[in-house]
C-alpha cells in the first residue's frame, strides 16, 4: 500500500516500461522480447517482490488476453490469416495473374495492373504484397521492368493503402483497439474508438503523399536503378510485421478467378451489411448515418462477417474438390503463421496498461499538458512514431506503445484527437515502407526479387520526401488547430 503511494507520487515512473522498450527494441531489434522486458519492468514497479512482479505481469496478460475487445481483435487477425491462406492455395491469384498477363502490352501498362490489383488485395498489407506480386511478377520481367522500381511499387501501395480504408482490413480492428485502450486511459467516455478512426483518416497525411508520390513515379522517376550496383544486405524481417507465409506452392484446385472474387467480395459486402446492422439495433428507429456509425461494434461486424466468409469460401472450395480436411489444416497453419503477431499485440496492450497504471495520464496531465503547445503534439508524436518504427521495424508495435501516450496527450494539450490518432497510424506506416529490419520492406523485396539495400537505395528519397512533406502537414493543421 505504502509503494502504491510512491508510485503516485512519482509517476514519471510510468515512463520507465515503454522507455526503456524502445531502448532495447532499437538496440536488440528484437519487439517481442523487448516489450516482454517493458511489461516485467511495469510489474515490478507496481508489486515490488520476485513472485509479485512475475504474477502481476501474468495478470495483466490474462486480463488483455480475455477481454471482450481484444479477443474479438486477436481472433479476426488469425482467422483472416487463415482465409488469405486458403486463397492462395486455391489458386485465386494465379488466375488472376494469367487473366492480366493477357491484356497488358507495356512497362507503364504493367505498373497501372499493379494499381489495379487494389480492390482484390486490399484486404491486408503481407496478401497486398504477397498477391500482387505473384500477379505482376512475370509481367514484370518480361517487360523488364527493374526489380527495385517493383518491390517499391508493390511496398507502397501496401500498408499505406490499407491504412486508410476503413471496412474489412486487419488494420481496422487493431487500430479500433489501440484507440479504445487510448481513449479509455485518457479518461474519455463519450467517444466511439470507430468513429475516431473515421476522423483520422483525413489527416494520415504520410500515407496520402506517398501514395501521390508513388503514383507519379509512373511518368517519372527521381531515382534510377544503377546496373550492377546491387549491394547484398542481410535479410532479418522485424517481428512486428504482419508477415503471412502462404508461399507459393502450386494450386491445390484449379485456379479460377471466382476462387479470389467471391472471398474478397464476400467479406466486403457482409462487413458492411453488419456495421449497419449492429449499429441500427443500438442506434434507434430514427438513427443517422452517423449515428448508426457511433453506435456499431465494428470488431464484432468485422468478425461475424469474416466468420460467414470463410464458411463460405470453404463451402465454394470445397465444390472444388479442395480437401475438407486440407481445408481445415490450412486455415489453422494460416493462422499460426501470425502467431507471432497476436503475442506481440497482447504483451504491447498488456504494457500499456501498466504504463496507465503507473499514472502515465497523471504524469501528461501534471508535467506535459502546459509545457507543450498544443501545436506542436501531433507533429512531435508524428515524427517520433516515425522514428520509433523505423528503428524496431513495426508499426503495429509502436502504435501500441504510443497510442495511449497520445490520446492522453492530446486531451491534455488541447490538441486534435483525429489529429493525433492519424500522427501515430501514418508514423507508423513511414516506418514500415522504409525501414530495413521492417517485415513489409523484406517482403517487398523478396517477392520482387530485389537486392533489399539497392531496393532501400531507390525507395528511401521519395519516402523521406514524404516525410517531410506529411510533418510540414501536421504542423500547419497543429497550428490551424484541427
Amino acid at each position: 500500500m505504502t509503494w502504491k503511494v510512491v508510485v503516485m507520487a512519482n509517476t514519471w515512473l510510468s515512463l520507465l516500461p515503454a522507455g526503456i522498450t524502445v531502448a532495447a527494441a532499437v538496440l536488440s531489434k528484437r519487439v517481442l522480447p523487448s516489450l516482454i522486458l517493458g511489461l516485467l519492468v511495469g510489474s515490478y514497479i507496481l508489486t515490488p517482490s520476485v513472485i509479485g512482479g512475475l504474477d502481476t505481469t501474468i495478470e495483466y496478460v490474462i486480463g488483455t488476453a480475455s477481454d471482450k475487445g481484444s479477443l474479438q481483435v486477436l481472433l479476426f487477425l488469425y482467422l483472416f490469416s487463415g482465409l488469405v491462406a486458403i486463397v492462395a492455395k486455391a489458386g485465386g491469384t494465379k488466375a488472376f495473374s494469367e487473366w492480366v498477363t493477357k491484356r497488358i502490352a507495356t512497362e507503364r501498362g504493367v505498373l497501372f495492373a499493379l494499381w489495379a490489383t487494389i480492390p482484390v488485395t486490399f484486404i491486408d498489407c503481407a496478401f497486398r504484397i504477397i498477391g500482387a506480386g505473384s500477379v505482376i511478377g512475370p509481367l514484370a520481367e518480361k517487360h523488364k521492368l527493374s526489380k527495385e522500381r517493383l518491390a517499391f511499387m508493390l511496398n507502397n501501395t501496401a500498408s499505406p493503402v490499407v491504412e486508410l480504408i476503413p471496412i474489412a482490413t486487419t488494420f481496422v480492428g487493431f487500430n479500433i483497439a489501440n484507440i479504445g485502450q487510448g481513449l479509455r486511459a485518457a479518461g474519455v467516455t463519450n467517444q466511439s474508438a470507430y468513429d475516431l478512426l473515421l476522423r483520422a483518416i483525413p489527416f494520415e497525411f504520410f500515407s496520402i503523399v506517398v501514395l501521390l508520390i508513388t503514383f507519379s513515379t509512373i511518368y517519372f522517376q527521381w531515382r534510377k536503378r544503377r546496373d550492377g550496383a546491387a549491394q547484398h544486405a542481410a535479410k532479418r524481417p522485424a517481428e512486428g510485421g504482419m508477415e503471412m507465409e502462404h508461399g507459393d506452392d502450386e494450386p491445390l484446385i484449379e485456379p479460377r478467378l471466382i476462387n479470389l472474387a467471391v472471398p474478397t467480395l464476400t467479406i466486403v459486402t457482409l462487413s458492411m451489411f453488419f456495421f449497419w446492422w449492429f449499429g441500427q439495433s443500438g442506434g434507434g428507429s430514427d438513427a443517422t448515418l452517423a449515428d448508426i456509425i457511433a453506435a456499431t461494434d465494428p470488431n464484432r461486424a468485422m468478425l461475424v462477417a469474416l466468420s460467414v466468409t470463410v464458411f463460405v469460401t470453404c463451402v465454394l472450395y470445397a465444390a472444388q474438390k479442395y480437401p475438407t480436411k486440407r481445408l481445415t489444416t490450412d486455415i489453422i497453419k494460416g493462422g499460426n503463421g501470425l502467431a507471432r503477431v497476436l503475442a506481440i499485440l497482447v504483451v504491447a496492450w498488456s504494457l500499456g496498461s501498466v504504463s496507465q497504471d503507473l499514472g502515465l495520464a497523471d504524469f501528461i496531465r501534471a508535467n506535459l499538458g502546459s509545457v507543450l503547445p498544443a501545436w506542436s503534439v501531433p507533429v512531435s508524436m508524428f515524427l517520433i512514431a516515425s522514428a520509433v518504427t523505423y528503428f524496431i521495424g513495426s508499426g503495429w508495435a509502436t502504435a501500441s506503445l504510443m497510442m495511449p501516450f497520445a490520446i492522453s496527450l492530446a486531451v491534455v494539450s488541447g490538441s486534435g484527437l483525429p489529429l493525433c490518432v492519424a500522427a501515430v497510424i501514418t508514423g507508423g506506416t513511414f516506418g514500415d515502407v522504409t525501414s530495413p529490419v521492417a517485415g513489409m520492406t523484406n517482403m517487398a523485396s523478396s517477392a520482387a526479387g530485389a537486392d533489399h539495400a539497392s531496393y532501400l537505395s531507390y525507395a528511401n528519397p521519395y519516402n523521406f520526401a514524404a516525410l517531410a512533406i506529411a510533418a510540414l502537414l501536421f504542423l500547419a493543421f497543429g497550428f490551424i488547430g484541427l
